[in-house]
């Protein structure tokens, strides 16, 4: 059942319907108001500017949200601007049920101990890995892990390899906002030091684990 709003409520939400005086209704994306005019993208990419005084009343349909704009390649940013390739994302849809991708695996391997780290440097290889999520209201929220290895000194004649592993443990909690998928991003980060002679003999192997710093941010992300 459709309820009214407040003036100021409506503009929050992505898909409104507006009632006209005319008897003719309204319907798509609020992108701009001012105290006189709305701007309208309609569902069908046309932009409609309504004056207030032809609105009859403005009305949220009890399932608005079309969870169909969230399809699409999402690049992640920082609060303050800057690009983190990190955390970009692939949210896909299937038969009604939604799936997101992400990095999981990051591969360097560097022969003359230069530490490179993702996403300043371009990896060797990596592995995307996916999994469900609920979109209920435009949230898009998950936790994944990622894994990052930097071999050093990689020299498969000499079977001898030092590994870095860096593992970070994140929560995603987002909402679509405006266009854009708004939230944070709360991370814990682990860090693992493989030192090999015979990297195809684990006991050859001496590990050191050390706990490092996580870090929460404000994002935002953006189709691309």
């Amino acid at each position: 059942m459709a309820f009214c709003l407040s003036l100021s409520a409506i503009y929050a939400q992505t898909i409104d319907v507006i009632h006209l005086k005319s008897g003719f209704d309204a319907r798509g994306t609020i992108t701009n108001r001012t105290e006189s005019q709305i701007t309208l993208q309609s569902e069908n990419g046309r932009t409609l500017t309504i004056d207030m005084s032809e609105i009859e009343s403005m009305e949220q349909e009890q399932k608005a949200f079309d969870p169909r704009v969230l399809i699409g390649r999402w690049a992640c940013y920082k609060a303050n601007g800057e690009r983190d390739r990190t955390y970009d994302m692939v949210i896909s849809e299937n038969e009604g049920f939604y799936s997101v991708s992400y990095v999981h695996y990051i591969n360097y391997f560097s022969n003359d101990n230069t530490l490179k780290y993702y996403p300043h440097d371009t990896p060797d290889s990596f592995v995307e890995d996916s999994k469900d999520i609920d979109v209920e209201d435009g949230k898009v929220c998950y936790h994944f892990w990622q894994l990052q290895y930097l071999i050093l000194n990689y020299s498969k004649s000499k079977r001898r390899q030092s590994v870095a592993i860096t593992s970070r443990h994140c929560d995603i909690d987002l909402k679509y906002i405006d266009g854009k998928l708004k939230g944070s991003i709360d991370c814990t980060q682990y860090y693992h030091d493989l030192s090999c002679e015979g990297y195809d003999d684990a006991d050859d192997c001496g590990t050191v684990f050390a706990d490092g710093p996580g870090g929460k941010w404000n994002v935002y992300f953006v189709k691309y």
